[in-house]
């Protein structure tokens, strides 16, 4: 080997494999040159550490990842030649440590606190060459743009580093759809309401699928106020979509690196654990500091610079060429002991305030990807909040090892010091652990400021053609109704097609063409995606229990639309493999999936994994009920509802008295001589009732026309009612269907949509103010005062929490009308989807199994 040249790969401790790089040297070279040669290739990273401080070793790496035949090169110098006879083979790599990062303050710069000013006016000139990045100008980039959509070009889009490189995530949100609290706040109204605290601001986790909005979320709030804005990512390829942050990655490396130099022997009791757990997030603490301290002085040095600098300057500096900046500014905080630092940061913070405040803008610091710091920087390693204070048989499992569940990462301290700042805090990411204050704040953060937004905006069909009109020229064009339904769910889903679009321009093909290629090509993408997630769940799924959720998921959206939603469980994070969306649910946040490409994926890839076989079968069945019963088509979901009142219908000519699912119950004498008779079903229109709207309802309910099955708007409540042939009774359906047990809440609810009296009411029985003048008009028609009786039937899966309600009559002492309350669940639904009718006794023995397969899996 000697006179040639070795391509030798090389490793960091704590990365994985594929984060290996390789370094070309001469075989001639030493152990001491290989040194030089690696610091000279990770320079950025590299930049503080002398070379002939690294430790080198040589190393196989197995496939599994484990490491054989480790031998350390302590010579420097050794000739490479010495080390490697010939070519190394694939799996031998040079393992790299870095030396152990020092921190004593005996080596570090102390500054009394009545110089703090002084100083960082010094830290400040370090990098007072920086101007704010020029702005392209619009003529080029319109030209450029132009130049690429071709005939699609309509206005100018954001674009990034360069004129060509479109960053369609700056516009923010287009659509006036903002993402909100339980209690209806939106991010803009939290950080407006945390201005010119010193103390207590809010922190808000923001939890959804990548592609719903999060980030959009955060920058058009940035146009109107000042967003400290970080990317958390680890070495390699960035994990965010739309930006990168180096010195996110500088900040991982060293806190990986500062748990390293305190575990050189691990902890042996518990005492010794809670020690290094508070000693490593104290350490971690103070660096984390000193990276937001540079973040804040680049803010005040844009700020020094232009007075009236805008919002979203600031943020387009963060993400474009002051990246660099922010990094000088590390390095030379490094110089500083931490009572210096932290004493710099609360100076930076007050001088921000007293600019920030008197002009009502506020002082956000927004974390994108903040699961990066859960499961990829100091992973497992630390303790939560929750875990401090509980005994060895609590905290350890039967290995003597942490329990799972008081594991945290990196975010646990990073949060915990920033919440100390005089910022709000926001934290966007997928994993479903972020809505848990326990993983997110540190012990300090009251329950009270810490909120959660995880119900983002569905985009519709209207929604992605007015996003796309907005974007680009749509003028001669429109995308095909079955692909414009796939693209509805996220709003990343129509942005795709704009991106498609500025890159495959052709003026050769006409226009039509070009937008369904655009659009096919963007689907199909994002379905090879969503399967590729699919598959990595599926693959992980040793017990079964995530590949039958998934099935249960795609069956109860095909039965039921969107409205079915899941309780979360813990054995997937169907939100980080962005299947699944957060919806706030009476017993908590529950997830559902409720996207055409995302239900797309998941059938075809639960297909082809057979995973559960019953899945296919219960699928093709359930279109094969639809297709006998006549009734709509399931693309959209919500078969249930029509089937349910199709099931009704079979038992037309029955006498009230002889319903299987009435035995048992004393019946009022007033449905002794009624039969049931339900002889069409439609909507108002349907009917012929020409008026527009809940009007239409209004005037069904004022004529009471016999035997018609009304399926009324959402204001009018039930889910189907129709009146006997003595139109002072009537008969109504209110259908629930859930995966799991709901509260009696949920139950009395149910109740209130089934009695036609209460008709356009609210859910609890109270005034509906946009409805007021249309509940004046059916109260004075005559209808509620007039009914003496209904049969209300609740169909109620799965079951309600705390027992079943059974069947009973509800008797008014006071107008002395007398209802039949019928509950049908999973006990008692074979009397109401009844075999012992012979028409479509097959399709009940069918449905009733996929009920019972989607609500108790």
């Amino acid at each position: 080997m000697v006179g040639k040249s070795l391509i030798l790969y090389c490793l960091v401790e704590g990365e994985a494999t594929t984060n290996a790089f390789s370094v070309k040297i001469p075989s001639s070279n030493t152990v001491d040159d290989l040194k030089d040669s690696i610091r000279a290739k990770k320079l950025n990273d590299f930049h503080d550490v002398d070379a002939n401080k690294l430790i080198l070793s040589r190393v196989s790496i197995h496939d599994d990842g484990t490491h054989h035949n480790k031998m350390k090169l302590n010579n420097p110098r050794t000739p490479l030649s010495k080390l490697f006879s010939k070519s190394p083979d694939d799996d031998i790599y040079i393992f790299v440590q870095l030396p152990a990062l020092q921190v004593s303050p005996t080596q570090l710069k102390s500054v009394p606190i009545d110089l703090i000013e002084k100083e960082l006016a010094v830290v400040l000139k370090v990098v007072d060459h920086h101007h704010i990045t020029d702005l392209f100008d619009p003529k080029t980039v319109e030209s450029s743009q132009r130049e690429r959509l071709g005939s699609f070009y309509k206005r100018t889009l954001p674009y990034h580093n360069t004129v060509t490189e479109t960053s369609l995530v700056m516009l923010g949100l287009e659509l006036d759809k903002q993402a909100r609290t339980e209690s209806d706040e939106t991010l803009r109204s939290i950080v407006e309401n945390d201005i010119g605290k010193f103390s207590g601001h809010r922190v808000v986790a923001m939890v959804a699928p990548s592609g719903s909005g999060k980030t959009a979320t955060v920058i058009d709030l940035a146009a109107k106020h000042f967003v400290v804005y970080c990317v958390c990512c680890f070495p390699g390829p960035t994990v965010s979509p739309d930006f990168e942050d180096s010195n996110f990655v500088a900040l991982a490396k060293d806190v990986e690196r500062i748990y390293r130099n305190r575990t050189i022997s691990g902890p042996r009791t518990l005492r010794e654990l809670l020690n290094l757990d508070s000693d490593v997030k104290t350490c971690v603490g103070e660096r984390v500091e000193l990276e937001y301290l540079a973040r804040f002085l680049f803010l005040l040095l844009l700020l020094n610079n232009n007075p009236d600098l805008e919002p979203i300057q600031f943020f387009r500096e963060q993400t474009t060429g002051g990246a660099t900046t922010i990094g000088e500014l590390v390095y030379k905080l490094r110089e500083y002991d931490y009572l210096t630092i932290h004493a710099m940061l609360g100076k930076v913070q007050t001088k921000l305030q007293s600019l920030l405040v008197p002009k009502r803008l506020g002082l956000v610091i927004a974390l994108d990807e903040a699961q990066v710091a859960v499961t990829q920087i100091l992973s497992g390693k630390l303790l939560s909040p929750s875990a401090l204070g509980k005994s060895n048989s609590v905290l350890f499992d039967s290995h003597s090892q942490i329990r799972p569940n008081f594991r945290r990462g990196f975010l646990t301290p990073l949060s915990g010091t920033l919440s100390r700042m005089q910022a709000t805090l926001v934290i966007l990411g997928t994993a479903l652990s972020l809505q848990d204050a326990d993983h997110v704040c540190s012990t300090i953060v009251k329950p009270i400021n810490f909120t959660r937004i995880t119900e983002f905006p569905l985009f519709d069909e209207t929604d992605v053609d007015k996003l796309l009109s907005d974007l680009v020229e749509m003028s001669d064009c429109a995308i095909p109704p079955a692909k414009r339904r796939k693209l509805t769910g996220r709003a990343r889903f129509s942005v795709d097609v704009v991106k498609r679009l500025s890159t495959r321009y052709s003026s050769k093909a006409s226009k039509q063409a070009i937008l369904v290629s655009a659009v096919d090509l963007s689907i199909e993408h994002t379905i090879t995606q969503l399967r590729v997630q699919v598959s990595d769940i599926l693959e992980g799924d040793n017990t079964g229990e995530a590949a039958r959720r998934l099935c249960r998921m795609v069956l109860a959206y095909r039965l039921s639309g969107a409205k079915i939603a899941f309780s979360i469980q813990q054995q997937s994070d169907f939100v980080d493999k962005a299947l699944c969306r957060l919806t706030p649910h009476p017993d908590g946040i529950h997830l559902i999936m409720d996207e055409p490409m995302v239900l797309e994926a998941v059938q075809e890839e639960l297909k082809a994994s057979c995973k559960d076989p019953s899945f296919i079968e219960y699928l093709d069945q359930l279109y094969q009920v639809v297709t006998n019963f006549g009734v709509a088509s399931t693309s959209k979901g919500n078969a249930l509802e029509p089937l349910v009142r199709r099931s009704l219908q079979r038992f037309n000519g029955h006498r009230l008295t002889d319903l299987p699912f009435l035995q048992g119950v004393a019946l009022p004498t007033w449905c002794i001589a009624l039969r049931l008779q339900i002889d069409s079903i439609n909507t108002a229109n349907g009917f012929g009732y020409t008026i527009s709207g809940v009007r239409a309802d209004l005037a069904f309910l004022t004529e009471c026309p016999s035997n018609k099955m009304l399926i009324a708007c959402s204001g009018a409540r039930p889910d189907g009612a129709w009146f006997f042939s003595d139109s002072k009774y009537a008969g109504s359906l209110a259908i629930k269907f859930y995966s799991s047990s709901f509260s009696a809440k949920m139950q009395q609810s149910n109740e209130t949509s089934s009695d036609i009296r209460a008709c356009f009411l609210q859910a609890n029985g109270t005034s509906n103010e946009s409805l007021a003048d249309i509940r004046s008009d059916y109260v004075a028609s005559g209808t509620p005062s007039n009914l003496r009786g209904i049969l209300r039937i609740h169909t109620e899966f799965h079951k309600v929490k705390k027992g079943m309600p059974a069947s009973y009559i509800r008797r008014d002492p006071v107008t002395r009308v007398e209802d039949v309350m019928v509950y049908i669940n999973l006990s008692n639904m074979d009397d109401f989807f009844f075999e012992g009718i012979s028409e479509h006794k097959d399709d009940m023995v069918q449905l009733k199994k996929i009920i019972r397969y989607v609500c108790q899996g």
